[in-house]
């Protein structure tokens, strides 16, 4: 599950000679910093409380979290560590209300019974840990938010279950009590081997839903229907083996309607929304020729002229940047040229302090972490 696997060859994505130039003066070349053997996930808030962004990137083949503290400028001091045992998936999130970023971590146990673990950030770059929790199997990712509207952050976590002990599939809820730990969860039980997971207001009511990924290729919607109880709405054709999957906005026009990013085999698959939980046919853009199978992408304004634009971490080969047209729809992708290996994840913040986005990539290749500094 952690090295999705039986990518396929896809058409060659037609990309111009412009735009590779146009590519060039995006972004600076990378500098690549020491994270560990496997990094697998990242994410970025100021957690020492200097004014400038950080890094926290989790490492499945070292059993540790590596803290880079950034400068200000776009460069990061060298890692900091701790132990986290198997830490796949990250979110940050203040579960303790004192203003300090903190980290929930995925302890991945393939398809044995994973944990949450809790960890509260001091405010100086280091952590505790402050609480445990017992997950379903095939746990990887999970998503943050105030669920019940009580003022807390909740967490929710996709558990893919286990085909071999006969094991469904489930999204479990996990609500915040404000001091850093967690009640019983609220599970729901889902077919299709649930993966990854995001929380965003689908249904413009002011509460957060839950749009996931299966490895059986479906996009299933839960509408949260108050106090953080949620109902199985739709389902959506995903691709073939998607992995994870963005809630954003995409439209200048779209009245604040959220739309949807998914990553899989074939590319990047985009669902307009409607506005009202549901969301229209999807559009997929390949991204063959740059690299193979998109794992996970972010949307951010990289170019600065007023239009969401989507960076996308491959499987393999280059990483891949799409630009928005502003109407929902995208250019033909591009590369982000970066040392070949797997890259599950990447994270947009501003580490430079200049008002534009910046991009952090975590790779296997060379066991490192690459910054591009955006150059617009």
């Amino acid at each position: 599950m952690i090295r999705r696997i039986g990518i396929l060859l896809l058409a060659l994505a037609g990309f111009t000679v412009l735009a590779q130039t146009a590519l060039a003066a995006q972004f600076k070349p990378p500098v690549y910093y020491k994270v560990g053997t496997l990094p697998y996930s990242t994410v970025t808030a100021d957690f020492n409380h200097d004014g400038n962004l950080d890094l926290a990137v989790s490492d499945l083949g070292s059993n540790q979290i590596s803290i880079l503290l950034g400068k200000g400028d776009g460069s990061f001091r060298p890692a900091r560590t701790f132990s986290v045992p198997s830490c796949a998936g990250l979110a940050v999130g203040d579960f303790n209300g004192d203003d300090i970023p903190d980290l929930a971590i995925v302890e991945y146990a393939g398809y044995g019974t994973g944990a949450l673990g809790i960890y509260l950030g001091n405010g100086d770059g280091t952590f505790r840990k402050r609480a445990s929790y017992t997950l379903g199997p095939g746990t990887v990712w999970l998503a943050v938010a105030d669920f019940n509207g009580d003022g807390h952050l909740d967490v929710t976590v996709a558990n893919s279950g286990s085909d071999t002990h006969g094991t469904d599939g489930s999204v479990m809820v996990l609500f915040g009590k404000g001091d850093g730990t967690f009640g019983k969860p609220m599970t729901y039980k889902l077919p299709g081997g649930p993966f990854a997971i995001a929380a965003g207001d689908l249904n413009g009511d002011g509460r957060p839903d839950i749009a996931l990924t299966t490895n059986g290729g479906s996009l299933d919607i839960l509408i949260n229907t108050g106090s953080g109880k949620f109902k199985h709405t739709a389902t959506y054709g995903a691709g073939f083996e998607p992995a994870r999957i963005t809630i954003a906005p995409l439209r200048r026009a779209g009245k604040g309607h959220q739309d949807l990013v998914v990553s899989c085999i074939e590319g990047i698959r985009v669902l307009l929304g409607n506005g009202d939980g549901t969301f229209g046919n999807e559009t997929v853009y390949s991204t063959s020729g740059i690299g193979q199978g998109p794992k996970y992408a972010v949307v951010a304004d990289f170019n600065r002229d007023g239009n969401s634009d989507i960076a996308a971490a491959l499987f393999n080969g280059n990483s891949a940047l799409l630009y928005g047209r502003g109407d929902g729809t995208f250019r033909p992708a591009i590369p982000i040229k970066i040392k070949t290996g797997e890259m599950d994840s990447l994270v947009a913040g501003d580490f430079a302090n200049h008002q534009a986005p910046d991009l952090a990539i975590p790779g296997s290749a060379g066991n490192s972490v690459a910054v591009f500094i955006n150059s617009r």
